[in-house]
């Protein structure tokens, strides 16, 4: 059993904010054109923070308040988790029709997080840098969290959802996760709801 670091649970507790994202769609932004604008600025405004922090005095205040919990591919200038969820969540919401987008961007928020936490603490069945057992947890927190936002999927659609999202949180797809996880559970849930 490991012990999970400030700069991890900080991470991840931003990362679990991101469900601001589809819950706008459902609340705010109900429409998808007006959607797709929203993410649009806020993915403009990730870039420009993006150049800023790398290309000025601004790297000073990344480094002194947020580099205790950025990775080291993004201390060396890569982009941060944080512009990856803008990306993952403007193209899911451009190509994976609603539900199925709201459904994918909770999983990316909720079962992400799951993963990350429980794979950290309880490390079993190592799959390169994840685990087996921080998949199950992004299955269970998938699956838990789409029970409670559904409205009208069948429950068959969701676990093939909530499966495919930990395979994807699992699986290097040369991809980030951030915008693998919810585009492949939101056309797999799709491509389902055709076929069923």
């Amino acid at each position: 059993m490991a012990n999970i670091g400030y700069n991890e649970i900080f991470r991840k507790f931003i990362h679990v904010l991101s469900a601001i994202i589809p819950l706008s769609h459902i609340y705010v932004f109900k429409e998808k054109i007006d959607m797709i604008l929203f993410l649009s600025l806020m993915l403009i405004f990730c870039f420009f923070i993006e150049y800023a922090r790398n290309n000025s005095k601004a790297n000073k205040v990344f480094k002194k308040y947020l580099f205790f919990m950025m990775r080291n591919f993004e201390k060396k200038g890569n982009l941060t988790g944080a512009t990856w969820v803008f990306v993952g969540s403007l193209f899911s919401i451009i190509i994976v029709p609603s539900p199925f987008c709201i459904i994918a961007l909770f999983f990316l928020s909720v079962g992400d997080t799951f993963a990350a936490i429980i794979g950290i603490k309880y490390p079993y069945f190592k799959i390169g840098e994840k685990t087996l057992s921080g998949s199950l947890a992004c299955f269970i927190a998938c699956l838990g969290v789409s029970l409670i936002f559904n409205q009208i999927l069948d429950i068959e659609i969701l676990i093939i959802g909530a499966l495919v999202a930990s395979i994807a949180e699992l699986i290097s797809f040369n991809i980030n996760d951030n915008v693998s996880i919810p585009l492949f559970s939101g056309c797999s849930m799709y491509i389902v709801s055709m076929i069923i």
